[in-house]
């Protein structure tokens, strides 16, 4: 007997084993049956499941197959038989009034639904588990019910982001915005949580009117409760997600003058307005920071971000103007007066230096700040290899392109698994093709296609495919040696060279295959002249001459958004990003080119006023 004890002992787990994955294998088997639609089979192995588990999820999908069949009878004795002993238990009659709803008996449904919710009891536990199947029907008026009664029963106060879910699905922003202001209330933590949620709201809000609902109910409750200040920073928040950075501005300034505690938010608000290219707000923001006085928080970020900011500013004109490249320099020398020179500023003495070399013609100087900046105390093994990549490149303007090798060099062998060092091989890679060493200049690009930024090794693709295609075309390679000084000349900012080398070749090689690149080039220089209608005309005659060219994508795009943005011709920037969407679908550009168009639809729809300030 103790033998046979034994053996069973031993044969238990095995046994119980098979059977798990018995019920594993038939549960792989539903579970396709039901996807493919087959929901006789599906069902005659869910009822098996069920009975063998007594899992309500199995039930759940054994009952959605009697419904697809359809079998309403045996859906109905289903219900019957768990109910069964669980007269009380409310999820059955959930069940049964899905089923009269799907049979359309709409008022036999609802009072099924309607027990349900009277058939809770006292148990905290109950309420949102029945508010949940009910959920999952997409019953949620009744799922609402649930938890108004819960607050009727136990607590007037709770339950709130359970509702605010709720509305959410029915579309009922205020009653929505309602329950997640109280929570918050409750801890002021939960507005980080709100935030995400409401993204999924205005992820919808195709045409602002939803934005524009949740703005007017939290200005309304800031005028009821002018004392809950998180209202005020959500309020601040959905003006962010609008990119109407004036008002959010406005609202966080006011903000901190009520509670002189919102500097960090103000200075969090100034850098994403920067980021976002609202340079007048920004600086709005950061001057209100630096207005506090040397001895606040933060001063001394304010005025580096602020500075820093206005270096973007300078280079995202995209134009070479002296004047305001001499008034940056200026500005430069009073942020370093007031900053000092330090580690702490290492960032801006870069930037300082590449605006001296390339844009004010001092390359002598700016090696000076460089040098002087990699002896700085303190400076680590992060800013040596920034501020020697920036020494590198103002070599390669000065002209000691060996030096530039060499100083290009030390920086990759610092940073071999990072991407400054990809960028850097990236720029020793285009200083070999300056040189004329092409296909050393190809091997080194070639190699980069394997660079973790997606960007190099599309720009490290691009050049190496340029070399392969016009080195065919002339073995001595004469073109494209005027081309790549052409090239070196526009890195140094120097146009007139550039043009004359790129005219060279157009009147020596009429018949080159770089003839379209020649104009490509030509129509960036003009950009950074500001001559816009030259640019576009060159531009222009790629598009409609060199279709099939890789450029061809390039100054579609370029000349669209240059009709939008510089020449107030809406209606055929518009055509030509369509023209992007429809000619060349397997172009990076065409997300750009799609969110363009759209916006410039919803442009064409509206007849209201905007309700907020356009982009500066």
């Amino acid at each position: 007997m103790r033998t046979l004890l034994w053996i069973l002992f031993l044969l238990t787990p095995a046994i119980l084993f098979g059977q798990n994955n018995d019920l594993q294998n038939m549960a792989n088997l539903a579970s396709k049956y039901y996807q493919n639609k087959e929901f006789g089979k599906a069902a005659e192995l869910y009822e098996q499941l069920y009975t063998s588990t007594k899992s309500e999820g199995y039930f759940n999908i054994y009952f959605d197959c009697l419904l697809g069949i359809p079998d309403y009878d045996k859906a109905e004795k289903a219900i019957k038989k768990g109910l069964r002993g669980n007269s009380a238990d409310s999820y059955w009659y959930v069940q049964w009034g899905f089923l009269k709803k799907a049979q359309g008996q709409i008022p036999e449904s609802a009072k099924m639904y309607e027990k349900a919710i009277s058939s809770l009891s006292g148990n905290p536990t109950e309420y949102p588990n029945l508010a949940n199947q009910f959920l999952n029907r997409r019953e949620y008026e009744y799922a609402e019910k649930v938890y108004i009664k819960a607050r009727s029963t136990q607590n007037p106060a709770i339950y709130n982001y359970e509702l605010a879910r709720i509305y959410y699905y029915m579309r009922n922003y205020d009653r929505m915005l309602n329950e997640y202001m109280e929570w918050m209330k409750q801890k002021e933590s939960n507005l980080e949580i709100v935030k995400s949620n409401l993204q999924s709201v205005l992820s919808m809000d195709n045409d602002g009117d939803i934005s524009k609902q949740l703005k007017n109910y939290v200005l309304k409750r800031i005028q009821q409760e002018p004392t809950q200040l998180i209202y005020n920073r959500l309020l601040i928040w959905l003006f962010i997600q609008d990119k109407n950075f004036i008002a959010a501005t406005r609202q966080a300034i006011a903000l901190d003058k009520r509670t002189e505690t919102e500097d960090a938010n103000v200075f969090d608000l100034a850098n994403v307005s920067a980021s976002n290219k609202y340079y007048d707000d920004a600086a709005k923001a950061y001057d209100y920071l630096i207005g506090k006085g040397k001895n606040a928080e933060y001063y001394n970020l304010a005025y580096q971000q602020k500075m820093q900011m206005n270096y973007d500013r300078f280079i995202d004109n995209g134009i070479l103007d002296a004047v305001r490249a001499k008034d940056l320099q200026n500005q430069f020398t009073k942020t370093f007066a007031t900053l000092g020179i330090s580690v702490k500023t290492t960032a801006l003495q870069i930037e300082y230096a590449h605006l001296l070399a390339f844009y004010l013609g001092q390359p002598a100087e700016a090696i000076r700040i460089l040098t002087d900046g990699l002896g700085m105390a303190g400076v680590n093994v992060q800013e040596i290899s920034a501020l020697k990549a920036e020494l590198s490149d103002v070599y390669v303007y000065s002209g000691d392109l060996w030096e530039a090798v060499i100083s290009y060099s030390q920086v990759i062998e610092s940073n071999k698994a990072n991407p400054l060092g990809d960028d850097v091989k990236f720029k020793k890679a285009k200083l070999g093709y300056y040189m004329g060493n092409f296909k050393w200049a190809k091997a080194q690009l070639d190699a980069l296609r394997a660079s973790t930024s997606k960007l190099i090794a599309n720009d490290a693709m691009d050049l190496s495919l340029f070399i392969s295609e016009n080195l065919e075309d002339d073995s001595l390679a004469t073109p494209l040696r005027i081309f790549a000084r052409a090239d070196l000349h526009l890195f140094r900012n120097n146009f007139t060279e550039a043009l004359a080398a790129l005219d060279s070749v157009s009147t020596i090689y009429p018949d080159n295959s770089l003839i379209d690149d020649v104009d490509f080039r030509k129509a960036g220089i003009f950009q950074k002249q500001g001559k816009y209608e030259e640019a576009s005309a060159l531009l222009n005659s790629i598009v409609k001459d060199h279709s099939w060219e890789m450029l061809a994508d390039d100054a579609l795009f370029q000349l669209a958004t240059i009709y939008e943005d510089k020449l107030n011709r809406k209606a055929e920037a518009k055509e030509l990003f369509k023209k992007m969407l429809t000619d060349y679908p397997g172009s990076i550009y065409v997300v750009d080119a799609r969110t363009e168009y759209r916006k410039m639809e919803e442009a064409e729809s509206k007849t209201e006023t905007p309700v907020f300030q356009e982009k500066k």
